[in-house]
Protein backbone atom coordinates (compact mmCIF):
# COMPACT_ATOMS: atom_id res chain seq x y z
CA UNK A 1 0.00 0.00 0.00
CA UNK A 2 2.96 2.35 0.82
CA UNK A 3 4.12 1.57 -2.51
CA UNK A 4 1.18 3.07 -4.17
CA UNK A 5 0.80 6.01 -2.15
CA UNK A 6 4.48 6.53 -3.65
CA UNK A 7 3.60 6.15 -6.94
CA UNK A 8 0.88 8.22 -6.90
CA UNK A 9 2.97 10.69 -5.33
CA UNK A 10 5.45 10.79 -8.17
CA UNK A 11 2.43 10.93 -10.64
CA UNK A 12 0.83 14.06 -8.72
CA UNK A 13 4.49 15.65 -9.17
CA UNK A 14 4.91 14.81 -12.59
CA UNK A 15 1.32 15.99 -13.22
CA UNK A 16 2.29 19.24 -11.29
CA UNK A 17 5.34 20.20 -13.41
CA UNK A 18 3.96 19.17 -16.86
CA UNK A 19 0.94 21.59 -15.98
CA UNK A 20 3.37 24.31 -15.03
CA UNK A 21 5.36 24.22 -18.13
CA UNK A 22 1.57 24.88 -20.24
CA UNK A 23 0.53 28.19 -21.12
CA UNK A 24 -1.88 29.61 -18.63
CA UNK A 25 -4.33 30.35 -21.18
CA UNK A 26 -4.56 26.59 -22.37
CA UNK A 27 -5.22 25.88 -19.06
CA UNK A 28 -8.31 28.22 -18.23
CA UNK A 29 -9.86 27.25 -21.71
CA UNK A 30 -9.20 23.68 -20.82
CA UNK A 31 -10.77 24.40 -17.56
CA UNK A 32 -13.91 26.47 -19.32
CA UNK A 33 -14.36 23.41 -21.80
CA UNK A 34 -14.75 20.87 -18.90
CA UNK A 35 -17.04 23.44 -16.95
CA UNK A 36 -19.18 24.10 -19.85
CA UNK A 37 -19.21 20.36 -20.60
CA UNK A 38 -20.67 20.02 -17.23
CA UNK A 39 -23.35 22.83 -17.06
CA UNK A 40 -24.76 21.22 -20.84
CA UNK A 41 -25.16 18.09 -19.25
CA UNK A 42 -27.16 19.32 -16.19
CA UNK A 43 -29.28 21.13 -17.98
CA UNK A 44 -29.72 18.40 -20.68
CA UNK A 45 -30.63 15.79 -17.64
CA UNK A 46 -32.97 18.18 -15.92
CA UNK A 47 -35.13 19.50 -19.34
CA UNK A 48 -35.38 15.49 -20.28
CA UNK A 49 -37.99 14.14 -18.79
CA UNK A 50 -37.44 11.00 -16.79
CA UNK A 51 -40.36 8.70 -17.43
CA UNK A 52 -42.89 8.87 -20.07
CA UNK A 53 -46.31 10.22 -18.78
CA UNK A 54 -48.52 8.84 -21.38
CA UNK A 55 -51.26 6.38 -20.71
CA UNK A 56 -53.21 4.38 -22.65
CA UNK A 57 -56.85 3.37 -22.37
CA UNK A 58 -57.36 0.15 -24.11
CA UNK A 59 -60.60 -2.44 -23.78
CA UNK A 60 -63.50 -3.45 -26.03
CA UNK A 61 -65.81 -1.16 -28.01
CA UNK A 62 -68.16 0.02 -25.88
CA UNK A 63 -66.55 -0.40 -22.40
CA UNK A 64 -66.21 2.87 -21.74
CA UNK A 65 -63.19 4.19 -21.79
CA UNK A 66 -64.03 7.11 -23.55
CA UNK A 67 -66.10 8.20 -20.90
CA UNK A 68 -63.47 7.22 -18.40
CA UNK A 69 -60.88 9.82 -20.61
CA UNK A 70 -63.91 12.24 -20.58
CA UNK A 71 -64.04 11.92 -16.69
CA UNK A 72 -60.11 12.29 -16.63
CA UNK A 73 -60.35 15.02 -18.21
CA UNK A 74 -62.70 17.78 -17.00
CA UNK A 75 -65.08 15.27 -14.92
CA UNK A 76 -67.99 14.93 -16.89
CA UNK A 77 -70.42 12.64 -16.95
CA UNK A 78 -70.98 10.94 -20.26
CA UNK A 79 -74.04 8.39 -20.34
CA UNK A 80 -74.04 5.46 -22.53
CA UNK A 81 -71.73 4.84 -24.99
CA UNK A 82 -70.15 6.65 -27.85
CA UNK A 83 -68.22 3.86 -31.04
CA UNK A 84 -65.07 6.05 -31.33
CA UNK A 85 -63.47 5.67 -34.78
CA UNK A 86 -60.90 7.79 -33.67
CA UNK A 87 -58.12 7.87 -30.85
CA UNK A 88 -59.17 10.75 -28.07
CA UNK A 89 -55.48 12.03 -27.57
CA UNK A 90 -54.74 14.75 -24.82
CA UNK A 91 -52.38 16.17 -22.36
CA UNK A 92 -54.17 17.64 -19.24
CA UNK A 93 -53.79 17.92 -15.19
CA UNK A 94 -56.03 15.53 -14.31
CA UNK A 95 -60.16 16.86 -13.24
CA UNK A 96 -59.45 15.37 -9.58
CA UNK A 97 -55.32 17.21 -9.17
CA UNK A 98 -56.62 20.39 -10.07
CA UNK A 99 -57.46 21.67 -6.89
CA UNK A 100 -54.41 20.14 -5.10
CA UNK A 101 -52.08 22.76 -4.16
CA UNK A 102 -48.10 21.99 -5.09
CA UNK A 103 -46.46 20.49 -8.17
CA UNK A 104 -48.83 18.62 -10.56
CA UNK A 105 -47.88 17.31 -13.71
CA UNK A 106 -49.84 16.94 -16.97
CA UNK A 107 -51.06 13.25 -17.91
CA UNK A 108 -50.88 12.32 -21.71
CA UNK A 109 -54.06 10.23 -21.88
CA UNK A 110 -54.83 7.88 -25.32
CA UNK A 111 -58.07 6.48 -25.80
CA UNK A 112 -57.64 3.59 -28.24
CA UNK A 113 -60.65 2.77 -30.26
CA UNK A 114 -61.89 -0.68 -29.38
CA UNK A 115 -63.52 -1.99 -32.43
CA UNK A 116 -61.94 -5.05 -34.03
CA UNK A 117 -60.90 -3.46 -36.92
CA UNK A 118 -58.90 -0.27 -34.82
CA UNK A 119 -57.29 -2.88 -32.43
CA UNK A 120 -53.69 -2.47 -34.21
CA UNK A 121 -54.14 1.51 -33.30
CA UNK A 122 -52.42 0.49 -29.70
CA UNK A 123 -49.34 -0.85 -31.39
CA UNK A 124 -48.89 3.05 -32.22
CA UNK A 125 -48.89 4.11 -28.45
CA UNK A 126 -47.90 1.11 -26.33
CA UNK A 127 -43.88 2.19 -27.48
CA UNK A 128 -44.60 5.22 -26.07
CA UNK A 129 -47.38 4.86 -23.01
CA UNK A 130 -45.60 4.41 -19.40
CA UNK A 131 -49.28 2.36 -18.55
CA UNK A 132 -51.85 0.79 -19.38
CA UNK A 133 -55.62 1.07 -18.45
CA UNK A 134 -57.70 -1.59 -19.09
CA UNK A 135 -61.46 -0.96 -19.43
CA UNK A 136 -63.81 -3.65 -18.73
CA UNK A 137 -68.06 -3.13 -19.08
CA UNK A 138 -68.88 -4.98 -15.38
CA UNK A 139 -72.82 -5.26 -17.14
CA UNK A 140 -71.50 -6.78 -19.85
CA UNK A 141 -68.76 -8.87 -18.55
CA UNK A 142 -70.01 -12.56 -18.68
CA UNK A 143 -70.84 -12.17 -22.68
CA UNK A 144 -67.66 -10.49 -23.60
CA UNK A 145 -65.12 -11.83 -20.70
CA UNK A 146 -63.40 -14.44 -23.39
CA UNK A 147 -63.43 -11.35 -26.46
CA UNK A 148 -61.71 -9.08 -23.22
CA UNK A 149 -59.23 -11.81 -21.75
CA UNK A 150 -57.99 -12.67 -25.49
CA UNK A 151 -57.32 -8.51 -26.06
CA UNK A 152 -55.43 -7.92 -22.55
CA UNK A 153 -53.52 -11.31 -23.19
CA UNK A 154 -52.52 -9.66 -26.73
CA UNK A 155 -51.69 -6.06 -25.21
CA UNK A 156 -49.51 -7.90 -22.20
CA UNK A 157 -47.66 -10.35 -24.91
CA UNK A 158 -46.56 -7.54 -26.92
CA UNK A 159 -42.84 -7.03 -27.10
CA UNK A 160 -42.84 -3.28 -26.05
CA UNK A 161 -44.95 -4.58 -23.34
CA UNK A 162 -42.84 -7.28 -21.90
CA UNK A 163 -40.02 -5.11 -22.27
CA UNK A 164 -40.65 -2.41 -20.37
CA UNK A 165 -42.53 -3.94 -17.78
CA UNK A 166 -45.49 -2.35 -17.92
CA UNK A 167 -47.91 -0.60 -15.30
CA UNK A 168 -52.02 -2.19 -16.13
Amino acid sequence: MAEWIRQAEVWVAQAESWIRQQPPEQIYIAAAVVAVTILVLIAASCLKSSKPNTVALAGLSGSGKTTLFYQLRDGSTHQGTVTSMEENNDTFVLHAEQERKGKVKPVHIVDVPGHARLKPKIDEVLPKAAGVVFVVDAQDFLSSMQSAAEYLYDILTKATVVKKRFLC
